[in-house]
């Protein structure tokens, strides 16, 4: 008698195949999902305080706003608002905008009585911290020959604490004399003669006469700036520019007289918290 097989008798093995993923591992790939969805809502949803843009320019509310240029964010430009300026009292303010990006405005007050070719005050911002762009732009303008730059000085100012830095600039006219008369020969030449002058002297009244009376009248001016930077949110400052021009530096305003100015402008500032 032929003896049944393993097989015949029940023994069979059973094959079976494990799942790809456990209820466990279902489990977590589900919350994964989840967790997903709610960033992909709060990242499109999310108000980061950036100010709307309409036909390339910036929806304001009011006509006073201090606004920066913030870091580019999904390949665009985000501005942001810092603050609000008032009127500065005894001056009249004229707004205009950076000529590097025109949605950045930038306040001019000329005080009563004053041209704006010999005083001057200005604010406006930038997207860098305070004392980070006081040390960049003393250095850069250090470099000029015709700048004579301060350093870079912390000061209190209307309860603010701003970064304070002077130039004083020659014209460029000036420092192009110096250096020509560096360059020039020691041996004087002489004197035309007193006839020669006489009869290439312009008359009284001709139009050359005229030319030379208003090549005096646009000297160029000597100018001393004050200029103070302010920080304020999203990694930005206020920046304070007061800039007194004259015929000679001794005609510009002190670096005490231009805070007094500068300060006026930083008390018209209220800045966002």
């Amino acid at each position: 008698m032929a003896k049944k097989s393993a097989r015949s008798k029940g023994y069979r093995k059973q094959n079976t195949k494990k799942p790809y993923l456990s209820k466990r591992d279902i489990l977590i790939l589900c919350i994964a999902v989840v967790l997903l969805a709610i960033g992909a809502f709060f990242l499109f949803r999310y108000d980061d305080g950036a100010l709307k843009i309409k036909d390339g320019a910036v929806v304001t509310e009011g006509d006073n706003w201090l606004i920066v240029n913030g870091s580019n964010v999904r390949g665009r430009a985000r501005y942001f608002k810092l603050g609000e300026i008032g009127d500065v009292a005894g001056c009249a303010r004229e707004a205009g905008a950076l000529l590097t990006d025109p949605n950045v405005p930038q306040y001019v007050f000329t005080p009563e009585g004053a041209e704006t070719d010999t005083l001057s005050l200005s604010v406006t911002s930038s997207h860098s911290p305070a004392q980070a762009l006081a040390e960049t732009n003393q250095k850069v303008w250090s470099a000029l020959e015709n700048y004579t730059v301060g350093e870079v000085h912390t000061a209190q100012i209307a309860g603010q604490t701003l970064q304070l830095c002077t130039y004083d600039i020659a014209p460029a006219a000036e420092a192009e004399q110096e250096d020509a008369a560096s360059e020039a020969p020691t041996e004087a030449e002489p004197e035309p003669q007193a006839a020669e002058s006489a009869e290439e002297a312009p008359a009284e009244g001709s139009d050359e006469a005229s030319e030379a009376d208003g090549a005096e009248e646009s000297a160029p001016l000597y100018s001393r700036s004050l200029v103070g930077y302010l920080d304020a949110s999203h990694e930005s400052c206020v920046v304070f520019l007061a800039d007194s021009r004259a015929e000679s530096p001794d005609d510009c305003l002190d670096e005490e007289a231009l805070t007094a100015l500068l300060e006026s402008a930083v008390k018209a500032v209220t800045l966002e918290e």
